[in-house]
């Protein structure tokens, strides 16, 4: 309950700073290529991690402070995960045979992402206007899934099951730190917004003291959005 009132002041926090003057209020979509990073006896089961393509949108709400910093914040949608891979050596009579085994497990976390992020303007009064952001960000599991496979010759997939992150292996709450870079565009009254973006979280999503087994995610993103003035400010 007190991670879910702390991300909830964090939502306060984002809400008041768009009520103030010289703000923008937008929309962003893109993707993650998420993965994690694997510490315990799953560095032995799972030795093949890959990334995993998923959507990720929401709203950005950006302060501006004066010609060089801002403060950008919102509420996002992102899903994160990773895709672990074993193959399965075959033999007969010590024999290989050439029949390829593997199996393969897509592990899928569904975040509501809150940034709060430091801005770095140039070329504020340009055409186009590169922006690098810093900060952290904090981020509640709503709902989570795995989805096994097997191949042998092809690829089966087998029933997609449900997370249950009540247990206490999970940590539903996830802080991570972020960094962003991207370009800016003036059109009409708005601002286009593109941009790349990395995320590393400093806490473990999965946390299993009885197979000593730490899952943290990170992934790389890319997002385009667009954003408007609002509360009688300017666009940037």
């Amino acid at each position: 309950m007190k991670k879910i009132q702390i991300l909830g002041l964090v939502l306060m926090m984002a809400g008041a700073i768009s009520l103030q003057a010289q703000t923008t209020i937008g929309g962003r979509i893109g993707g993650n290529f998420g993965s994690a990073s694997v510490d315990g006896v799953a560095n032995i089961l799972t030795p093949d991690i890959s990334t995993l393509n998923t959507f990720m949108g929401g709203i950005t709400i950006n302060h501006r402070l004066d010609d060089l910093l801002s403060v950008t914040s919102g509420v996002n949608y992102k899903r994160k995960g990773f895709r672990a891979s074993q193959d399965i050596n075959t033999e007969l009579f010590e024999i290989e045979l050439p029949v390829n085994i593997s199996g393969n497990l897509e592990t899928r976390l569904d975040y509501i992402e809150v940034p709060l992020l430091l801005n770095f303007a140039f070329n504020r009064n340009s055409n186009i206007q590169p922006y690098i952001e810093v900060g952290p960000a904090f981020s509640y599991a709503v709902a989570g899934s795995y989805q096994p496979s097997a191949t042998v010759i092809i690829e089966f997939n087998l029933p997609e099951q449900d997370l249950d992150l009540t247990k206490d292996r999970y940590n539903r709450f996830e802080v991570s730190g972020q960094g962003v870079a991207g370009l800016k565009i003036p059109y009409g009254a708005g601002i286009f917004d593109i941009g790349v973006s990395y995320t590393h979280a400093i806490t473990d999503s999965i946390d299993d003291t009885i197979l000593d087994l730490e899952f943290r995610n990170y992934g790389v993103g890319i997002h385009a959005g667009f954003a408007m003035p609002i509360g009688g400010g300017t666009k940037e």
